[in-house]
């Protein structure tokens, strides 16, 4: 298990760096476009294109699943605060469970999006004509690892309550990484 984490972790960490990375040529590529705009009135062809349909897919999906590893995302826990901690466990994996299994869906259903996009040829309809497919097979890419990251949760949680059985209900902080 302890191997299975440790590459899920290094992919994850390179695809954060490319999220963080397209966040940088983003904001440089804003900012240069803003710029040829107010002094040269020529903006670069294609900002909103380039920027909307790659740049901000890479930068989203990327960075979904190391979101989630810092509690990252918005959630509401008004209910939650309110429960035991073996409750939240079970609430937890089963979330997790029906969570992995939406993100699995999307992800295979956008990767046979984006071969049928490659196999038709389909491209963006603004003047720079570029491919839409690999955008598909980003967003792919990112709702699987969110997945995996769930799921291995999922067999944290259930290692964490056989250890918890076991040592009369102490609490195995190495299962707490993910």
């Amino acid at each position: 298990m302890r191997t299975i984490t440790n590459i899920f972790e290094t992919v994850d960490k390179i695809l954060f760096a490319i999220s963080g990375f397209t966040m940088f040529v983003m904001m440089l590529w804003i900012f240069i476009d803003v710029m040829l705009r107010a002094f040269f009135n020529s903006p670069l062809t294609g900002t909103i294109e380039i920027t909307g349909e790659y740049l901000m897919v890479l930068m989203v999906y990327l960075s979904l699943s190391y979101t989630h590893k810092y509690n990252g995302h918005v959630k509401v826990t008004f209910l939650e605060d309110r429960f035991s901690k073996k409750v939240k466990s079970i609430i937890t994996f089963i979330l997790n469970i029906f969570a992995a299994f939406l993100f699995i869906m999307i992800g295979s259903l956008n990767f046979k999006e984006g071969l049928s996009y490659m196999e038709q040829n389909i491209t963006s309809v603004g003047i720079l004509g570029y491919p839409l497919a690999p955008a598909l097979f980003i967003i792919s890419i990112g709702t699987i690892m969110i997945a995996i990251r769930l799921l291995l949760q999922c067999a944290l949680i259930a290692l964490s309550k056989e250890s918890l059985e076991k040592n009369d209900n102490s609490v195995n902080t190495e299962h707490k990484a993910i």
